[in-house]
């Protein structure tokens, strides 16, 4: 009777912590929706992705140039304009890890803050891999190509990104608390 109070008691409490990390995600879409309804964006973001994908580029042999948030590049003689828009910056995916690691009830808020900074960095370089690899794959095998690569490969590229970082997150910080509890079982005994 006690084992069964014992498993109701901890199946209970893993709900209600499903519950809380659905409650909290939920609430924290709250601004990405807004942002999107207000057609937020941040120029200096579009601009960065685009000037460091043209230096890339140009390490890669191809004559190309970034005018704001526009790479220029020359293929075949002909000058391509690859806008860099605001969806194309990855700020999404970046803003879901937070939401994600502010959510997950596993962990101290600071531990959650420092992994958001490393994690939405990590984004970024993904993203920027996404872009760079998309305009070189269309300058190899033609332009014709972009759309396909740009929303079939990597859309759905950068939500594995996402969640397998998030998930990473999970595994090293369930991994401390395993070794803390080790560490000091001592204590308790």
């Amino acid at each position: 009777m006690v084992k069964k109070l014992q498993k109701k008691k901890r199946v209970m409490s893993k709900l209600v912590s499903v519950l809380i990390f659905l409650l909290v995600f939920n609430l924290l879409s709250i601004p990405l929706y807004i942002a999107l309804y207000t057609n937020f964006s941040f120029e200096p973001l579009k601009e960065l992705n685009a000037r460091m994908a043209s230096v890339t580029l140009n390490f890669f042999g191809y004559k190309s140039h970034s005018d704001g948030s526009t790479v220029n590049l020359v293929v075949n003689g002909v000058t391509q304009k690859i806008d860099i828009s605001w969806d194309s910056t990855g700020w999404k995916s970046m803003y879901a890890l937070a939401a994600l690691i502010l959510a997950t009830p596993l962990t101290r808020v600071t531990r959650k803050i420092k992994f958001i900074a490393i994690g939405v960095v990590i984004i970024f370089l993904v993203n920027y891999f996404r872009i760079t690899t998309t305009i070189l794959i269309s300058a190899k095998f033609g332009f014709n190509w972009f759309d396909l690569i740009h929303t079939v490969l990597w859309r759905e590229g950068l939500i594995l990104a996402v969640v397998g970082v998030w998930f990473g997150w999970i595994w090293i910080e369930k991994y401390k608390i395993r070794k803390n509890q080790i560490k000091f079982r001592w204590l308790l005994d």
